[in-house]
């Protein structure tokens, strides 16, 4: 036996309380259409990507031994992701990042670039399938 009252006041807070959720609901699926969330290495990835790119006189020397274009360093900064245990994001004057992916023609890599405020440096390029390091670059 409940009594009459009590049932109508849960009733009529559980209305009142399904309303509000509603609209907040509502309000927040309007707010925040078309927006997404990023992982930490996608938003720096978009962020090098943007920023004028250069090459360091061992980055293009590492390239051109390794059959690297820049064409394919471009690519990579698009569609490579950070690999966070390899860089050294802290380091001074600019922090660096290793950058891992595939080529267009199949190549394994990891290219280093600095982030100096508003400039990507291509520090180095490494093929990750190649066990021995022949470059001859200082």
């Amino acid at each position: 036996m409940a009594i009459e009252g009590k049932n109508s006041d849960l009733f009529r807070r559980l209305r009142y309380y399904g309303f509000g959720l509603l609209l907040g609901v509502l309000a927040v699926s309007v707010l925040y259409k078309g927006k997404g969330c990023q992982l930490p290495g996608s938003a720096k990835m978009e962020e090098l990507s943007y920023q004028k790119l250069e090459l360091t006189q061992h980055g293009e020397c590492r390239m051109a031994c390794r059959g690297i274009s820049l064409d394919e360093i471009k690519a990579l900064m698009k569609s490579g992701k950070v690999n966070y245990d390899k860089s050294e994001v802290r380091a001074e004057p600019c922090g660096k990042y290793a950058v891992e992916g595939t080529t267009a023609d199949g190549q394994s890599i990891r290219v280093i670039i600095a982030d100096c405020d508003t400039i990507s440096k291509v520090v180095t390029a490494i093929d990750l399938k190649m066990e021995n390091d022949t470059c001859d670059c200082k």
